[in-house]
C-alpha cells in the first residue's frame, strides 16, 4: 500500500471516528518472582474529526473542479442514482 493511500485511510478513519483496545498490566512480587497481578482491557471512543472532515471534503472539492464537463456529467448521474438507490431503501 502506498503512503498516500495510508494516509488517505488514516484521515478518513479520523474523519468518521473509531474504537481503540487498550490493556493495562500491572505486575507484582511473589517469591522472588514477578507476576501478573491485574489486567484490565478497556475500549476507548475517538469520535470524528472536525479537521479531518474538512480536509476530506476540500480534496473532494478540489478533485471536483479538475473534471471535464463530460466527467461532471458522469458524477452528477452517479450521484443522482446513488441517492434515488437510498430513496428506493426507505
Amino acid at each position: 500500500m502506498e503512503l498516500n493511500d495510508k494516509l488517505k485511510e488514516t484521515l478518513i478513519k479520523k474523519a468518521t471516528g473509531y474504537k481503540v483496545k487498550e490493556s493495562v498490566y500491572e505486575y507484582g512480587m511473589n517469591e522472588d518472582e514477578i507476576k501478573l497481578v491485574k489486567k484490565k482491557v478497556s475500549t476507548k471512543y475517538y469520535p470524528p474529526d472536525l479537521t479531518a472532515i474538512n480536509i476530506l471534503l476540500n480534496e473532494k472539492q478540489t478533485d471536483l473542479k479538475n473534471l471535464t464537463n463530460e466527467e461532471l456529467e458522469e458524477e452528477k448521474n452517479r450521484l443522482l442514482k446513488l441517492i434515488k438507490e437510498i430513496d428506493d431503501g426507505n
